[in-house]
């Protein structure tokens, strides 16, 4: 293969990794894209996520290049050919993961946003941020001697019937607890439980939910 195929095929690469970016850049506004925290760029956002899906591309492109390349060239010194070629993918995809926006050299963005434009790396970040404590600006404070035990009992009773607090759990935690809005969710499975919990239970549970989740 001479140098203006090579030429060729590195153009294609390039040029299927921008349409592909940029196809996903522009439904990313057709879909209604809405940015996790109001202090983050509308622009710059995507961007950033454009860029990595364009490293990803390219890189994924170079790799079936190089494999084509290593498969055609395989010959009586394939035994060094062969790993010289490994070696040069497995670097490529050390360099995907080094210069990609949320990548190594760019660690100060993520997977997960949170609501203050921070973002969570790993799993010791997330556990902290799941347990630091929230409370519901809809919910009424807990009174004076509240029955913390009893509540959480109430709690287990009502809302295991129709599902599982095991499965709803990490959602609980993450969609509704961290973000204020227990009332929202426990409101919702009153609607559906279809009067098996009354006003004073959901009461009941959304103060032990808003201050006892994790203490009791």
């Amino acid at each position: 293969m001479d140098n203006k195929s090579n030429g060729k095929l590195a153009a294609l690469a390039v040029g299927g990794a921008v349409l592909m970016g940029a196809l996903l850049f522009g439904l990313s506004f057709l879909t209604g894209y809405k940015l996790p925290a109001d202090n983050l760029s509308p622009i710059l956002t995507p961007l950033r996520s454009f860029a990595g899906w364009f490293a990803l591309i390219l890189f994924a492109s170079l790799t079936i290049m190089g494999l084509g390349k290593m498969s055609s060239r395989i010959s009586a010194k394939w035994f060094l050919s062969f790993p010289l070629t490994i070696i040069a993918i497995v670097a490529l995809m050390f360099a995907s993961l080094w210069l990609r926006p949320s990548g190594i050299l760019m660690s100060g963005t993520g997977r997960t946003t949170l609501l203050d434009g921070s973002s969570i790396r790993s799993v010791t970040e997330l556990k902290a941020y799941l347990e630091k404590p929230v409370l519901s600006p809809n919910v009424p404070l807990a009174p004076a001697g509240f029955d913390f035990v009893a509540a959480k009992a109430l709690w287990t009773a009502k809302c295991n019937i129709c599902h599982s607090q095991v499965s709803t759990m990490d959602a609980l935690k993450s969609k509704y607890k961290k973000t204020g809005k227990i009332d929202v969710v426990v409101n919702r499975m009153v609607a559906a439980a279809g009067g098996m919990i009354t006003p004073e239970d959901a009461t009941k549970i959304m103060q032990f939910l808003n201050e006892g989740l994790d203490k009791y």
